[in-house]
Parts: C-alpha cells; structure tokens; sequence
C-alpha cells in the first residue's frame, strides 16, 4: 500500500476514534446522563476535525478523487456526491463549531438542538467515512506507480497533529481521553 493510501485510511480511523470521544461527550447532554460533559474535550476534538482534516486530508483526497475522475471511474458519481459531502461536513462543522462557542460563552443552547445536531454531524462522518472506505478507498490499490508519482507532486504526507507524537500541547488531553476510552473496550 503506498503511504499516502495508508495515511488516508489511517486519518479515517483516527477521525473515527475522535467521533466516538464526542459522541461519548456528547450523551452527557442528555437528560438521563449522570455526568457533565467535558468541554475542554469537546473543543479539542472540534478543532481537530475542523483544522487537520481540513487542511490535509480533504485536499488530498480531492487530488485522488480527480484522478479517478480522470480515468472515468463508473464510481464517478459517487465521487462528485462525496466531494460535495465534503462542503456540507465543513459546513456542518462550522454550525457545530458555533454552537459550542456559545455555550463555551456560557449562553444558553437548548439540549435538543445541541444534542441533535451534533448526532447528525456524527452520523453524516461516520456515512461519509464508511462510503469512501468501503466504495472508493479500493480503486486506489489499481493506481499504477506513475500515477502515484503524479499525486506526490501534489500531495505531501503530514504529520496527524493528535496522533503523531509529539502531539500539539492543545491535543494532548484529548489524546490521552481517546487512548483511555480504547482502553475501555
């Protein structure tokens, strides 16, 4: 598997883990929840999936979805409809990002609204993540070595800032919340 393939699939299970951590934050908004929700946690794991992916990952997919446009794929309009989910997650994230703000504001946000629009925002990256994994990921595995070279000249591989040592300061708790949490399993 060539490494920028590998970094790819290794962000989706690392975006994977930091969902669980909200979506576990997340319950504690809940009414029947018996502990408060770690807000230093959530924000962290809000600015991860905002920033890295963001700044890495998507454009390098986008690099990979044009070339399997290129070779006119019969995947292509499951491509163009993922690269337009792309629009809606940063737009999501956005509305999520805003919310938290507000109450990091110590606003008010009704429990509902917080509650099922970050739920929505999990599950629309968890459909998301299993489609790219499960449909397109694979097509990669048939990219010839020119054809990697051609994604390298425009793709560099990144550090993860949460998951490559050493992790940025802000990320740390979070890290060590998600490692915790596998621990559990």
């Amino acid at each position: 598997m060539h490494p920028i393939q590998h970094q790819l699939y290794t962000d989706h299970h690392h975006i994977q883990l930091v969902l669980n951590c909200l979506s576990k934050e997340i319950d504690c908004y809940d009414f029947n929840s018996h502990r408060s929700a770690d807000m230093a946690i959530i924000l962290s794991a809000l600015d991860y999936i905002r920033v890295y992916p963001n700044k890495w990952h998507q454009p390098a997919e986008d690099v990979i979805f044009d070339l399997l446009l290129k070779k006119n794929v019969k995947e292509s309009n499951l491509i163009e409809q993922l690269k337009q989910e792309h629009k809606k997650i940063i737009s999501e994230t956005d509305k999520i990002n805003q919310l938290f703000s507000t109450i990091a504001s110590d606003c008010i946000v009704p429990a509902n609204e917080l509650l099922g629009s970050v739920r929505y925002f999990i599950k629309l990256q968890l459909v998301h993540l299993e489609k790219k994994n499960e449909l397109i990921y694979p097509l990669m595995d048939h990219f010839t070595a020119k054809e990697w070279k051609a994604i390298e000249t425009k793709v560099k591989i990144q550090n993860d800032p949460l998951f490559n040592k050493p992790s940025k300061i802000e990320y740390e708790h979070l890290y060590q919340y998600i490692m915790n949490l596998e621990h559990e399993k």
